[in-house]
């Protein structure tokens, strides 16, 4: 009890010259590299300080902490975090609150009372430890509610510019301030269907954590993931999204690009849907495509070119068709016939059969074309099917 009663004495003490214990925390705290740089202003600094300083001997002499007090460490938590402070700085600072306060009370002590700091040291890092504790946590709780803030603010700007024809220049600018690009960045533009959007967000994941910007947005039928990109299409592009099914557009030259190739990346994820889980570029999936943007007409060229195999026998249909898609591929009957594992004349005989059927000479790559087109038309017009599918 006596102990007690010279630990109160001496606390009151320092109290008593509360305006040191600011000046020299603000001495401090002016190292700091974020309060070096002015993010928190002298006056809130000095009151925070004050307000501080008063909790923390309220604590340390016993005395009942007044409610608003009590959460001065939690306002000062949320407070630095909408000041944009990093939280080791913030940390770095109210750990400045022991040294100034153990200076203050060896500085007041008397002689005989050495023993009794030896014994209360403990006591002291405590109550700042729990101080620092609690405006830790508020930090981080305020920090993950500007995180949703920010990300319902980005899915707003970015569905905006999504859903423009042709955006205006300050819808972009305020896009490319959520997304962290510049207007003129090049973008790499992607999007996905159903449960492909969960393989699609990995991938965004994975691009992230090489340190690049990226958004996915979600709009309603897609995802649409959005990326800053640096460097060639073409195979890079193809391993960003190894294993997720999507449509991948050309990369977008700027952001007021973005929207139409989205709409293009959209497309492609529509068309090959169901396929291998890859992604689809336009250069690997324009058959599909293009077959889909012939709409009502698809069903006439598919009447109109391949009509004549109707009556063909199923099995004797695919052989047929088989050959002509690998043909189609290989370019030379010899390879044709490795890839089919029959004789070259077996090939040229098919070929002939095709073109006797449908008026298009397989051999011919403009036939080839008009050929590989009305069977894609086929594989997306049910009414269609049934004239290469039984």
């Amino acid at each position: 009890m006596h102990n007690d009663r010279r630990w109160r004495d001496l606390v009151e003490r320092v109290r008593d010259d509360a305006d040191a214990l600011r000046v020299a925390f603000v001495d401090r705290v002016r190292t700091v590299p974020a309060y070096g740089r002015g993010l928190v202003p002298a006056e809130r600094l000095d009151a925070d300080a004050d307000d501080t300083f008063a909790y923390l001997l309220g604590r340390l002499a016993g005395r009942a902490v007044p409610d608003r007090l009590a959460e001065v460490g939690p306002a000062i938590g949320r407070d630095r975090a909408r000041r944009g402070v990093p939280l080791d700085d913030l940390l770095t600072a109210v750990r400045q609150d022991f040294g100034v306060l153990w200076e203050a009370l060896r500085a007041r002590a008397t002689p005989d009372e050495a023993a009794l700091l030896v014994e209360r040291v403990q006591t002291v890092w405590t109550v700042v430890e729990d101080y620092s504790s609690r405006i830790r946590l508020a930090y981080l709780e305020e920090e993950a509610v500007l995180a949703r803030e920010r990300q319902g603010e980005r899915t707003a700007l970015v569905g905006a510019l999504l859903a423009a024809d042709d955006p205006a220049p300050e819808d972009v600018r305020r896009a490319a301030i959520a997304l962290g690009l510049d207007a003129g960045d090049d973008v790499l533009v992607a999007a996905a269907a159903g449960e492909d959007a969960a393989a699609l967000r990995r991938a965004a994941d994975r691009l992230a954590a090489g340190g690049r910007p990226v958004h996915v947005q979600p709009t309603g039928r897609h995802s649409v993931l959005l990326a800053r990109w640096e460097g060639p299409d073409g195979a890079p592009v193809r391993a960003a999204f190894e294993g997720v099914r999507c449509g991948v557009a050309p990369t977008a030259h700027g952001l007021a690009d973005v929207p139409r190739r989205a709409r293009l990346a959209g497309e492609l994820a529509d068309v090959t849907a169901g396929g291998p889980a890859e992604p689809r570029t336009l250069a690997s999936a324009w058959l599909p495509l293009a077959a889909a943007r012939l709409g009502d007409v698809g069903p006439d060229l598919v009447v109109g070119e391949l009509g004549g195999l109707a009556g063909v026998p199923a099995a004797e249909r695919e052989r047929l068709l088989g050959t002509v898609r690998r043909f189609a591929v290989d370019g030379a009957v010899a390879d044709t016939a490795a890839s089919l594992f029959c004789h070259r004349n077996t090939v040229l005989n098919r070929l002939r059969r095709v073109a006797g059927l449908t008026g298009r000479d397989p051999t011919v790559p403009a036939d080839t074309a008009v050929l590989l087109l009305a069977l894609a038309c086929a594989e997306i017009s049910p009414s269609s099917r049934g004239i290469v599918v039984e």
